[in-house]
């Protein structure tokens, strides 16, 4: 199984296995790109940027991720 997937069962053998006290300071999945894509030209930068920015003006989204590797 994908290792999201696993994520409830991993959470739950812990909690049976630790203190009732113990505290958390973060649980999450997050998603971490295994290739990264360089963008190189000036022009396709300043376009993916704009559409960043676009996107985080959005009140829907919540997080942005991508691959690009912006090099100027």
């Amino acid at each position: 199984m994908p290792p999201h997937t696993e994520f409830f069962k991993v959470k739950t053998a812990l909690a049976a296995e630790l203190p009732e006290d113990t505290e958390y300071v973060m649980e999450e999945i997050t998603f971490v790109p295994q290739t990264m894509t360089a963008i190189t030209d000036a022009e396709e930068i300043e376009q993916f940027e704009k559409f960043l920015a676009a996107l985080e003006d959005c009140d829907d989204v919540q997080n942005v991720y991508h691959n690009a590797e912006l090099e100027a």
